[in-house]
């Protein structure tokens, strides 16, 4: 039996653990949470902050694994990919092209050099008055769900946006970047050869914290035009940085016919966004995400049905509370709950936690493009 490291343990990496255990391998599951839900289906399990590379490299070090797989989160992905370019594993690039994907400041250069459609990075030098539109962004450069993002509109805004976000910064960094207006949404392709093997688009909206998805559906309202120039932009960025089999996941910005690239990541986006995609096409997102990492190479796709008219919903709350219940008002043919909260749990805001995760199922697309962007408000939590 092969063994397997999962660097990942919560909620959104037990997709991942189950398709694993369908391959019958020995799965040793690493996270420092032992209430995280993948260490009690696990073979065995490691408790460790994987984020602290050294620590994760002792654990690879001490054990004979065959593979090691990563999860939902960047730093779950830096750290593996950091030890991999060590031990040789499947599935990862080099880690100076992983740094450049999962690093903002780094990844805004490298948009600039490729002169791709994406928001321009404003330097040091452009922080005087004069040489910097606002509004813009201010991100740290290394941080995710929304995190530390401000949007600035005034001078006066700008250096306490600045400082908010070297604070949710790991490294203490920050990059500032143009502001740019449209619809929020994702590409998920499957890159083969540094060419797209398969893909899916999917609408994404921020309704409860900024900056951080919680709504999304699929199939996507996208033009035909803006497709076909994402995915001729991803295919070159695969090709411009030599990239291996896998996924590619970006998230991007549209506005009628134009396009801008906001972030690309290679590990799986969270929130079980595979399994939005799995209900809606039938497609195994996640054992495609695995395939690399277990050196399984891609076949050729297989014909997809019809796709089903499918929504996902993050629910999560402004400000924190002590759950009690809550009940979904959503009109879907199906509806799905997966419970991340037990009744008497407290709730802190977003974008720090999450109630549940619901995947809804509409009879017709208008019907899913109606209620995907107003699923949090069709769904009350009862506090105590």
């Amino acid at each position: 039996m092969k063994k397997v490291l999962l660097v990942g343990s919560s909620f959104s990496a037990a997709p991942i653990f189950f398709s694993l255990k369908k391959r019958g391998f020995h799965v040793t599951v690493c996270g420092a949470l032992p209430q995280d839900p993948c260490h009690a289906y696990a073979d065995a399990s490691v408790f460790i902050d994987y984020s602290d590379r050294e620590k994760l490299l002792a654990v690879v070090q001490k054990e004979s694994f065959d593979y090691l797989v990563p999860t939902c989160n960047d730093y779950a992905y830096l750290s593996s990919a950091w030890v991999a370019e060590q031990f040789g594993f499947p599935g990862f690039d080099s880690f100076a092209t992983t740094e450049i994907l999962h690093t903002k400041k780094l990844f805004r250069d490298r948009t600039a050099q490729f002169d791709f459609p994406a928001p321009r990075r404003l330097t040091d030098a452009s922080f005087q008055q004069g040489f910097l539109t606002l509004p813009c962004l201010v991100k740290p450069v290394d941080s995710f769900s929304g995190r530390g993002i401000h949007k600035v509109t005034s001078w006066e805004g700008l250096a306490p946006a600045i400082e908010e976000a070297k604070r949710a910064s790991r490294s203490g960094e920050f990059v500032v970047e143009e502001f740019v207006q449209g619809a929020l949404h994702s590409h998920s392709a499957f890159v083969s050869n540094q060419k797209i093997h398969e893909d899916f688009f999917v609408d994404e909206f921020c309704t409860t914290y900024p900056y951080q998805v919680n709504c999304s559906n699929h199939p996507s309202r996208l033009s035909d035009k803006v497709r076909a120039g994402v995915r001729a932009a991803m295919s070159r960025l695969a090709a411009e940085l030599g990239m291996v089999d896998g996924l590619l996941h970006t998230q991007f910005i549209a506005e009628g016919d134009n396009f801008w690239i906001i972030e690309c990541m290679r590990r799986c986006p969270g929130d079980l966004y595979g399994s939005l995609v799995e209900r809606s096409t039938g497609v195994d997102y996640t054992s495609m995400f695995v395939q690399p990492f277990v050196n399984e190479p891609y076949m050729t796709p297989r014909p997809r049905d019809a796709d089903r008219f499918m929504a996902r919903h993050t629910i999560s709350t402004a400000q924190p509370l002590v759950n009690f219940s809550f009940v979904p008002r959503i009109s879907a043919e199906e509806l799905e709950i997966i419970q991340l909260k037990s009744s008497g749990e407290k709730l802190a805001a977003a974008p720090f936690d999450k109630l549940a995760i619901l995947l809804a199922r509409f009879s017709s697309q208008e019907a899913m493009l109606e209620a995907a962007p107003l699923l949090a408000s069709q769904v009350s939590i009862q506090s105590l």
